[in-house]
Parts: structure tokens; C-alpha cells; sequence
């Protein structure tokens, strides 16, 4: 009986991972003509963004737990900040979401040696690490829709932290293939 538990649990590690320092169905953004701000809008606000249906249900299914709290485990989690959509946070998620799905492997760490810091930076999210506050990094591997990938984020003890954690600000979620990756941040202003 053992022989065939051991391989099973380390089946289900495989197929979760959760990364913090110190997500068939396109999720990707359409972002509008370039507005001039406003008198009360800064001249440094960023492009506006109006998200498609996907983005539009990811980000409310993860702020729907963010807003009630949960149980993370054995972890009470308390209710936290809702989240927004970040352009920037989308492109570094599904930059490793199509390289994991084209390389075939699964980790944090791409076959090159990047990890989600490198991507932010890449993906024009921060410029170094002087510009960011806090990041992290939730991916999944499966064949299941988004409502299905949240879900096993939240049944993870340490994906559910990641994705309550008060800190964050912004997220993204992206996928390609059965391949998962949803990304978290919050910036200096």
C-alpha cells in the first residue's frame, strides 16, 4: 500500500508550486487608444485597461476570498485588500506560462536560469529591485478551467497564503496549454 502513496504524494506536489521571495481561455487584457490624463490624473498613469470576461472572472474570484478571509490549512486566514489587474504582472505570467508549456517542465526557475524577479523586470513591471515592494508566484499544471486552478491554489496551504497575502497590490493570471501561472505584486511609488 505504501509503494503506491509515496508516488501518489509526490505526484500532487509536482502538480502545485508556490514561489514568494525575501494562470485554452485567453486572460489577456485589450488595452485602450492612449488617454491624455486628465488636470487630476497623473501624467505617469499607466495605459487604461479593460479586461476581457476571463480577467474579469479571475480577478473577482480571487478578491471574492481576499475580501472574506479563509482557512489556509490549518491557518485562519483574515479578509485583506482586493487586488487589481496589472498589463505588466499578465505579460511575465504567460511569458512563463509559454515557456513552461513550450519546454515542457515545471518549475519557478526557467530552464534558462530566470526566476519570477527576472521576469517582472523583463516584463517592465519594476526596474530593479529598488522598484518593487513585494512579488510572488503561484503555478499550477492540469487540465481544468480557472475557477478549477484558483480552487487548487486555495487547497494548498502555501499557495493560499501566497494568494491572501495582505501585501500584494496587483495581480495577473495567465496560462497556456495545462500550464498555470498567476503573479502577484506591489510596487514603490
Amino acid at each position: 500500500m505504501l509503494r503506491y502513496v509515496v508516488p501518489m504524494v509526490s505526484c500532487v506536489f509536482a502538480l502545485l508550486s508556490a514561489c514568494e521571495p525575501n494562470g485554452s481561455e485567453s486572460i489577456e487584457p485589450v488595452i485602450e487608444q492612449e488617454q491624455v490624463p486628465s488636470d487630476k490624473e497623473s501624467s505617469q498613469q499607466d495605459d487604461m485597461v479593460v479586461l476581457d470576461s476571463s480577467a474579469v472572472r479571475a480577478l473577482a474570484e480571487v478578491n471574492a476570498w481576499r475580501q472574506k478571509g479563509c482557512q489556509c490549512g490549518d491557518v485562519s486566514v483574515p479578509a485583506t485588500a482586493k487586488v487589481t489587474w496589472n498589463n505588466k504582472l499578465y505579460e511575465a505570467a504567460l511569458a512563463h506560462a509559454k515557456d513552461m508549456y513550450q519546454n515542457n517542465y515545471f518549475s519557478h526557475t526557467s530552464l534558462s536560469g530566470e526566476n519570477v524577479y527576472n521576469r517582472l523586470v523583463r516584463s517592465g513591471y519594476i526596474e530593479d529591485s529598488r522598484s518593487i515592494l513585494t512579488y510572488g508566484e503561484n503555478i499550477a499544471f492540469g487540465n481544468f478551467d480557472l475557477k478549477a486552478a484558483i480552487q487548487k491554489w486555495l487547497d494548498s496551504p502555501s499557495h493560499c497564503a501566497n494568494l491572501m497575502r495582505d501585501s500584494y497590490r496587483e495581480m495577473a493570471i495567465a496560462h497556456d496549454g495545462n500550464y498555470w501561472v498567476q503573479v502577484f505584486g506591489a510596487t514603490r511609488d
